[in-house]
């Protein structure tokens, strides 16, 4: 299992954790799950909570926000006008490329088949897995 990643999307009651968990045990590796929301949380200064409740979820604001930074001749740097659900999302990213560069693990759920999805190493499984890379 040298150098594989694997990713497990889900959705409410598809047992995602469990099966995770389980997989993780007997390859023996990591599993991530709940502990990606406390380093998230950690590394982007939010409350555990609002990771909790808002970091699985992607929104559209991103490409909006980067053209209205530009509209505005780029003054400034984009950080400062990052909404906060985009720097939250840029966190968890930051987190869990932290993890996979570690080496072999199990990570369930986050957005990560989307985040590694430029990875040769990585196998993604769940809903989102027959769609491809084309992210949440």
């Amino acid at each position: 299992m040298e150098g594989r990643i694997i990713t497990i999307s889900r959705q409410c009651g598809s047992g995602g954790h469990s099966i995770g968990s389980e997989l993780a045990k007997r390859l023996d590796v990591p599993f991530y799950d709940k502990e990606i929301i406390e380093m998230a949380a950690k590394e982007s200064g939010f409350h555990r909570e609002f990771v909790k409740e808002k970091g699985e979820h992607m929104n559209s604001s991103l490409l909006f926000n980067i053209a209205r930074y530009a509209s505005y001749g780029g003054r400034g740097r984009y950080e400062e006008y990052q909404p906060l659900q985009d720097q939250l999302y840029f966190a968890q990213v930051k987190v869990i490329k932290e993890l996979a560069g570690k080496g072999p693990c199990v990570i369930v759920g986050r957005c990560a088949d989307y985040v590694l999805r430029d990875r040769k190493d990585v196998l993604n499984a769940g809903p989102r897995a027959d769609r491809g890379a084309g992210g949440p």
